[in-house]
């Protein structure tokens, strides 16, 4: 049995887990941490002292509920700390039988660096998005497919060196290590969406606590990606404001809220600490929700509409918006786009709030690919995501 320990820093809470795998592929969590922070910007980064000190008591959690002790940890990055880049690659099949080897694929990876990397980032994971065998469009693995040249658009997820430092500089404070880092949308997306969605593209959408990424994906690789700064914390400051609720109580109403119910002339009944007992009319809640939800909808299907088709579905996770009870049908109205939640069932916190911990998780346990494609380059690892799987 594998022990490994993943770290996801949102732009609300730090999520640190201790998990093992079964030998069926089940994912066993043995601890979790979660503590809440005032979180980042668009473009901005957590302020250092506040990210260590939430990092150390999330660790320090998880280490305490699952009695181990965590030295390294696979460490999820943020859509706004990362870039991508698309190559191509090709690669001259010369095995003796003609036939594609795994050597194949990884100097085609190689050959695909023609491009300057973005200046101020360190590579983390390459992954081929499509395999062409000489003319012929290859779906899923090419590997023992008759070939003469093998060629691919390969996608590179680079991490911001202040975003990766910074965490980096924390865990050593601490004595721990980031092993290595990962990009939170291709994890989430590849532990969420089934892999026949994604052969054929899926648009993630992950609302947090201060904004929405929005990632188009093919397969296991990540081509294109964009931020909405609106998030979930937006829906409680705008019932703080318009109903001058305190914050608790704001959040409680919006995560019971159910969307595009009717309520009629029916009332919430809520209790402020220290005011006493007060009755809200549910439809001044709706319009306060359901005007912030529009909002942010237009914004998403503006981004969603430049990336990809108009028939690519559409994924939802996070604890912004995919928690709150009918969200799924409404996005789908709002946006025109075929929208889905879901979470594979796992042995404990099986909600897509916690969907980027679970794919940082699938991804350590079982997708890392260790082959001759791991190297050792000045400051970092590259590490080739597994496209086999």
């Amino acid at each position: 049995m594998r022990h490994c320990a993943v770290l996801d820093i949102g732009s609300s809470k730090v999520v640190c887990m201790v998990v093992s795998s079964e030998p069926d592929g089940a994912i066993i969590v043995h601890g979790t941490g979660v503590r809440e922070y005032s979180g980042y910007r668009l473009g901005e980064l957590p302020a250092k002292r506040e990210l260590a000190e939430t990092i150390a008591a999330a660790v320090h959690a998880a280490e305490r509920s699952s009695k181990a002790r965590i030295k390294e940890l696979c460490v999820g990055v943020p859509t706004p700390f990362m870039e991508v880049r698309l190559g191509q690659g090709s690669a001259e099949v010369l095995s003796k039988n003609g036939r594609i080897l795994p050597s194949d694929v990884e100097e085609l990876i190689e050959s695909s660096f023609g491009f300057e990397p973005p200046e101020g980032y360190s590579l983390m994971h390459s992954t081929p998005v499509s395999f062409i065998a000489d003319r012929t469009q290859i779906e899923g693995s090419p590997i023992g497919l008759p070939c003469g040249i093998l060629s691919a658009t390969v996608s590179h997820c680079y991490v911001d060196d202040r975003f990766r430092n910074a965490v980096s500089s924390a865990l050593e404070s601490y004595g721990m290590t980031a092993d290595s880092f990962v990009s939170s949308a291709l994890a989430s997306a590849c532990f969420t969406v089934p892999e026949e969605i994604r052969a054929s593209s899926v648009l993630l959408v992950d609302c947090g606590g201060s904004h929405t990424d929005v990632a188009l994906l093919r397969g296991n690789a990540i081509t294109a990606f964009d931020s909405v700064g609106v998030g979930g914390k937006h829906f409680t400051s705008d019932l703080c404001y318009g109903l001058r609720l305190p914050e608790g109580v704001a959040e409680d109403i919006k995560r019971r809220y159910v969307f595009s119910l009717d309520y009629g002339e029916s009332c919430e009944r809520v209790r402020i600490p220290g005011e006493g007992v007060f009755d809200i009319e549910h439809s001044l809640i709706q319009l306060i929700i359901e005007s912030r939800a529009d909002e942010l909808c237009e914004l998403i299907a503006e981004k969603l509409d430049h990336m990809a088709d108009r028939d690519t579905p559409v994924w939802l996770v996070g604890s912004g918006l995919a928690l709150m009870r009918g969200a799924k049908e409404f996005v789908e109205g709002r946006i025109g786009r075929d929208t889905a939640v879901n979470m594979p069932t796992v042995s404990r916190n099986s909600s897509v709030s916690f969907a980027a911990a679970f794919g940082l998780a699938d991804f350590a346990l079982f997708r890392l690919g260790h082959s001759s494609a791991i190297r050792r380059t000045e400051r970092y690892l590259r590490r080739t995501f597994d496209w086999r799987t």
